[in-house]
């Protein structure tokens, strides 16, 4: 073995000799090539992105928002959603960044949301990628703006990164832009899209590019570079990447010491211990996110997370690497609805048909491969592609083994790591195009004798064979997946459409296979030819990649964006500090972007109040228990529960039933029909007030667009008493009407008309079709079920009338211990509205004692309220509260105790006082400090490393 002064640091493979096929110059079609690779990498981006980056689209879902009341008949009945797997970047992900940026520009750094599910950690954690370098449009930019530019850096960051990686070998500028090309093509980074996840991924070359450098050169600044990027990642607020990510980094970081260093220790001890303080220096960096997230998440209501080894993807989704579109779209306007088990977001592999081929080529000639990689790095990513293949697609034994690792791998599912399997694939395929393109796949006749003739033949045979004996398998494996999915039904429809789009990638495969055969052929005949073809591969690739991104990345109309309908009016100014809750309206977790305090939410919940919701009778969380949402049921509307959270009002759709007692028309009336220019004038059953009129219909209506009913009610002096209208979907937009014998029911805000007053209907509508009733009206009163519909538009609400504000007095404190007797007593509707459910004994409160309550501020981290009361008692905040907030009275601490088992109480004396509750920094701010000081670490080293160079330049001159 060859002895290594200290002074020398690794280098990358020599490059070739002329005698070995390799120029000495860069030919000119070469760096034509690498310009082709370049602008296809552009091209990809700002096509895919397209009109959003101008401020004339939203890069966002948010069409999805019509197919919810009140925004499907406010002004957005003909917007037809084109991606429905984006539902979580739309009701999380988009709303909450946007408000952190908003209040931000405000000031006001946000480490809490009071909007949704009772509250949660919001800035202070790095769920939502708030703090991720890539996340910078949504701090700057406004939010229907923002969600375009934060793709575009991450197709900078990942495409540059990759080119760097690669760089540092003998790889061409070509071959490390396409490695970069076909990352950023990749499945994982355009399935995520707009979600923190692809934000996350879009740092994996950069922690390889950074290992490597540390590798190579052994110095403190490369340690700090892998520090920042790991922490970046780790900032993104998505632990299953950046946890794959370190797994696969620190294994290639091994296999190369020890490629490159053989048995000398120290040094290898001394660059794997370098990569574990950058490791450490990256967790410290991030603490000030992440120890609140440590606290956080300690305290949240989290099931059903467990994964097992048979928790892995479909072999058969391994078809997705060249044909996204096999098993079904997002659209079922356009195809088959995706109809595998495992989602399009979890199971898309795509890479592209051209650089499968250029991948297996690199494969097929492993010893010119492994010249183009450092030592040990063509057999590092080979093998880790092979057991990734496994562990994603075969489960059982090595994922167990995985999931036996800390927690990043057992609660999350394995279908994550194809965020790291790509980048592989990625790197594979960029070396195969260098083989291609700078003429170092051997020929025969020139590698002598040094290898036997037939295993020079034989392996690449075995390889390209080996493919294509899996590819057939699959493909039958595929049709048969697509011919019995769901029962049977359709099949035939499934499996034309799997089979044309298999024919879609074999076209690309094919020209791909045909350019790169002519490539090879040409290369030491006609050069400039190979050149030629060459410059088709990077083409194809970004063709193909945008055929799946293109109509997979949403591009919605500006006025989609949250819009302000009448309901959110209402709401916003009816509500005060208490919140509303909704049932088949409103689109949960879209309260952010406005801002309106709801129950409903898709946030990880408190804990305890998620146990105390789960315990409602007649309802559950659910899977996943992240996701708040309420059926359109009066039972619903009536919970106890409801009304201890300050749930002021409930919200249904105007196709819902009308709660109340109803009363049909007159069996009397003949049929009739109602036309634009012949209402209907009929009365009202009963009296006054009245919840709704109802039509019972003799036949279908379906009208051709969209049509508006409305009921003017009346009474005996013809004086207008209210007013409503209801709006069907016209066929224009994929209305399916009304049907023959329906009760169609306007919600009517009439609660208000006196007892006993005698009502008359006026009904009309707008469409040129008849809508044919048996003749009256029928009407829907009020009943004694504590509700009171306040408002009928494009959604229905309902005042709570048993609700209880949400920061209320409690003058009587009920103690119970057991939890599960604590959740039933909360949930059961006996508790009276001057009481409190403690879990044990605190400071007696006076019986009977009252209190006026003058709320001073209720914003994100902050509330505070003036207590003037008449004897010893609690002031009850009803938030999910019990994790990381501090309570004072009079400026004095005191101690914030578990109320009603999911929200919150302070003990308060007689008299008049000032509470005021905080979100805190968990850990007294150790993050906060931790971070700063690793900042001030690591750019101490830079500016070291910087004085250095500079005055090594300077005794060189």
């Amino acid at each position: 073995m060859s002895q290594r002064s200290d002074t020398v640091v690794a280098t990358p493979a020599p490059e070739p000799s002329p005698e070995a096929d390799e120029p000495v110059r860069e030919p000119r079609w070469q760096r034509a090539l690498t310009a082709v690779v370049m602008l296809a990498i552009i091209g990809y981006a700002l096509a895919g992105i397209g009109a959003p980056l101008l401020g004339l689209k939203v890069f966002a879902a948010t069409d999805m928002l019509a197919d919810k009341a009140p925004y499907a008949t406010a002004g957005l009945s003909d917007v037809q959603p084109t991606n429905t797997f984006l539902n979580d970047t739309v009701d999380s992900v988009l709303p909450n960044s946007a408000l952190f940026g908003e209040l931000l520009r405000e000031g006001d750094v946000a480490l809490w949301n009071p909007y949704q599910s009772g509250g949660a950690a919001f800035g202070s954690t790095p769920n939502y990628a708030l703090f991720n370098p890539l996340s910078v449009p949504y701090l700057l930019l406004p939010g229907w703006l923002a969600p375009g530019y934060v793709k575009l850096l991450e197709i900078v960051v990942a495409a540059g990164a990759t080119f760097l990686f690669l760089r540092r070998f003998s790889l061409g500028r070509a071959a490390a832009g396409l490695g970069g090309l076909v990352f950023v093509g990749s499945g994982f980074l355009i399935a995520w899209t707009n979600w923190p996840q692809s934000r996350v991924a879009a740092f994996i070359p950069a922690v390889f590019w950074c290992v490597e450098r540390l590798v190579a050169s052994r110095r403190a600044r490369d340690g700090a570079l892998l520090c920042l990027a790991v922490a970046a990642m780790l900032l993104g607020g998505f632990p299953a990447v950046t946890g794959y990510t370190i797994l696969f980094a620190g294994s290639y970081l091994v296999v190369r010491v020890l490629a490159e260093y053989g048995f000398s220790w120290r040094r290898i001890v001394g660059i794997v211990g370098g990569a574990g303080v950058a490791l450490v220096g990256a967790v410290a960096l991030a603490a000030v996110q992440l120890l609140p997230f440590v606290s956080a998440m300690s305290g949240v209501y989290i099931a059903g997370r467990e994964q097992t080894p048979d928790d892995h993807l479909l072999p058969v989704t391994a078809l997705t690497a060249v044909a996204p579109w096999a098993f079904g779209t997002t659209d079922p306007n356009r195809g088959p609805y995706w109809y595998l088990p495992v989602n399009l977001v979890e199971s898309t592999v795509y890479v592209g048909a051209a650089a499968v081929l250029l991948a297996l080529i690199a494969v097929a000639f492993p010893r010119v491969a492994a010249g183009r990689l450092p030592r040990g790095g063509f057999s590092y990513f080979l093998v880790a592609t092979l057991l990734g293949l496994v562990v994603i697609y075969g489960g059982g034994a090595p994922l167990a083994a995985l999931q036996k690792l800390p927690v990043l791998f057992s609660d999350n599912y394995v279908g994550r790591m194809r965020s790291v399997l790509c980048f592989l694939v990625a790197v594979l395929a960029a070396v195969g195009f260098d083989l291609l393109v700078r003429r170092v796949v051997p020929s025969v006749r020139r590698e002598g004798g040094r290898v036997p003739r037939w295993v020079r033949v034989a392996w690449p045979a075995v390889v390209f064979g080996g493919a294509l004996v899996v590819f057939a398998a699959l493909l039958w494996r595929g049709r048969r997946a697509a011919r019995i999915a769901e029962g049977g039904a359709e099949g035939s429809y499934r499996v034309s459409w799997f089979d044309g789009q298999l024919l879609w990638a074999a076209l690309f495969g094919a020209l791909a296979l045909a350019a790169i055969g002519c490539a090879w052929w040409a290369a030491r005949r006609r050069p400039s030819l190979a050149g030629v073809a060459a410059l088709l591969v990077p083409v194809l690739i970004a063709v193909q990649a945008l055929s799946f991104a293109g109509l997979y990345w949403p591009k919605s109309d500006k006025d989609t964006y949250y819009p302000v309908t009448d309901v959110h009016r209402y709401l916003a100014s009816h509500l005060g500090d208490d919140r509303y809750a909704a049932g088949g309206a409103m689109f949960v977790g879209a309260d952010s972007a406005y801002p309106l305090r709801a129950l409903n939410g898709h946030f990880f919940i408190g804990k305890r109040l998620g146990e105390a919701l789960d315990g409602m009778p007649g309802w559950g969380l659910g899977d996943p228990p992240t996701y708040i949402n309420f059926r359109p049921t009066l039972q619903t509307a009536q919970q106890p529960l409801f009304d201890r959270l300050g749930v002021k009002y409930f919200v249904t759709a105007p196709s819902d039933t009308v709660f109340g007692t109803v009363t049909k028309a007159s069996s009397a009336a003949g049929a009739v029909s109602i036309r634009g220019d012949q209402p209907l004038r009929a009365d009202v059953p009963g009296t006054g007030p009245l919840r709704g009129v109802t039509v019972e219909l003799t036949s279908a209506f379906r009208p051709a667009s969209d049509t508006t009913i409305t009921v003017t009610l009346q009474d005996e002096k013809g004086t207008e008493l209210a007013r409503a209208s209801r709006v069907i979907i016209g066929r224009d937009h994929q209305g399916d009407g009304v049907a023959a014998g329906t009760a169609l029911t306007v919600p009517v805000a009439g609660e208000g008309i006196p007892a006993g007053t005698k009502v008359s209907a006026v009904v009309t509508q707008d469409a040129r079709e008849a809508l044919a009733i048996t003749g009256g009206v029928g009407a829907v009163h009020p009943a004694d079920d504590g509700l009171r519909l306040v408002h009928a538009g494009n959604a229905v609400v309902y005042q709570r009338l048993t609700a209880l504000p949400r920061i209320r007095w409690a003058g009587t404190a009920v103690v119970e211990p057991d939890a599960a007797a604590r959740i039933a007593l909360v949930n059961s509707g006996t508790l009276t509205a001057n009481q409190v459910v403690l879990d044990s004994s605190g400071p007696a409160a006076t019986a009977g004692s009252r209190a006026k309550i003058s709320v001073l501020e209720d914003g994100a981290d902050t509330i505070s309220a003036r207590v003037d009361a008449t004897g010893d008692g609690y002031l009850v905040v009803a938030d999910a509260l019990q994790n990381d907030w501090a309570v004072t009275v009079d400026g004095q601490p005191a101690t914030l105790v578990p109320a009603d088992h999911g929200v919150v109480a302070v003990a308060v004396p007689d008299g008049t006082h000032t509470v005021s509750l905080s979100y805190r920094t968990p850990y007294h701010g150790a993050g906060t400090y931790l971070s700063a000081a690793t900042a001030l670490v690591i750019a101490a080293i830079f500016a070291g490393a910087w004085f250095r160079s500079r005055r090594k330049r300077g005794a060189e001159v």
